[in-house]
């Protein structure tokens, strides 16, 4: 009997600061981690796609926070205010801090402990070729800092959103983290960064509360998967069509916001490559499933988010939004749509 596949461990280790991949806010955590084609108020939208910056993000703070897997702690901080008809600049803050570990030698004689690190800072920039069209791109200096070593980098990211005029549909494509390590570590060779491109699109359906939200990842490349996860020679037609659909889904990140009015949105998520890499052979529990609520209070709106990892690791966000502009100029915005 011929197995249909080789089976290996997830994809990883393959780029430098993976920060850059991490969800900016509670809102994109809900909804799988990414959600790069919906144009609204918060300014840290913007880290997955510079072309959303937009008049509706004039003198909006956003400030996000999570509690990640392992005691590993990170946020982002983003502002933005509008520059009228020359575009609109947002200015963003990201960290990841690993937490604290112990070092020893190689005899295992305990010296201290270290930390780790790593910072960025997010210079976006969006222009608007009309009503309908924008585009944007980031610049991204990064520094890293694993006990003693350090490492600088820079990394932008290019977009283009396209959204209807009832604003009931949106498309955008992106390349993100275009860039290369600035000092390495240790060693002479510098890592790659975790370049992609990326699509989404939203659609707020007509008739009913819902927004649906659909993001296919690293189109650059069709197979995610490990070169010693493939099919075995001797596979059948079935076999390698199923495969094949298997390779494609590993790509999407779907999710849906139920928004019954102004003051409250309900969200679920699906990540399907996280729940591939991630779930146990026997037992995949809500592995891949994120969920998460936002509450408009007026000036601040929040918003909170649980994404399931894995079957024993839980990530928990928080987002804080504010509107900073006088009562006067207040733009205005779609509130937490």
């Amino acid at each position: 009997m011929v197995a249909p596949y080789i089976v290996s461990a997830q994809t990883g280790g393959k780029s430098v600061y993976q920060l850059l991949n991490l969800p900016p806010t509670a809102r994109s955590a809900s909804l799988g981690g990414w959600m790069p084609s919906i144009r609204d108020n918060d300014p840290a939208l913007v880290y997955h796609n510079p072309a959303l910056a937009n008049r509706m993000m004039d003198d909006q703070l956003s400030m996000n926070f999570s509690s990640y897997i392992a005691g590993i702690k990170y946020g982002y901080l983003a502002y933005s205010h509008d520059l009228g008809k020359w575009g609109t600049p947002v200015i963003g803050m990201q960290y990841i801090n690993y937490g604290s570990f112990i070092e020893a030698d190689e005899y295992g004689d305990i010296l201290g402990n270290f930390t780790a690190a790593e910072y960025s800072l997010n210079l976006s920039y969006s222009y608007a070729l009309d009503s309908l069209i924008s585009i944007g791109a980031t610049v991204r200096p990064i520094y890293s800092v694993l006990e003693r070593y350090t490492s600088w980098g820079i990394a932008s990211d290019f977009g283009i959103h396209y959204r209807s005029a009832n604003n009931q549909f949106a498309f955008t494509l992106v390349a993100r983290n275009l860039g290369t390590q600035l000092t390495t570590y240790a060693t002479p060779n510098r890592e790659k960064l975790a370049f992609e491109i990326l699509s989404g699109i939203n659609y707020k359906l007509k008739h009913a509360p819902l927004r649906l939200h659909l993001t296919a990842r690293n189109l650059q490349q069709f197979n995610l998967r490990p070169a010693t996860e493939a099919l075995a020679d001797g596979a059948s037609p079935i076999q390698r069509s199923g495969h094949n659909a298997t390779l494609a889904l590993d790509h999407l990140v779907a999710g849906v916001e139920f928004i019954p009015g102004d003051l409250l949105a309900i969200r679920i998520g699906y990540n399907f490559l996280r729940r591939t890499e991630l779930r146990m052979v026997d037992y995949g529990g809500a592995t891949g499933f994120s969920f998460g609520a936002g509450v408009n209070l007026g000036k601040f709106i929040i918003d909170y988010a649980l994404a399931n990892y894995h079957v024993s690791g839980l990530t928990h966000s928080i987002s804080l939004r504010a509107n900073l502009a006088p009562r006067g100029n207040k733009v205005p915005s779609p509130a937490i749509h």
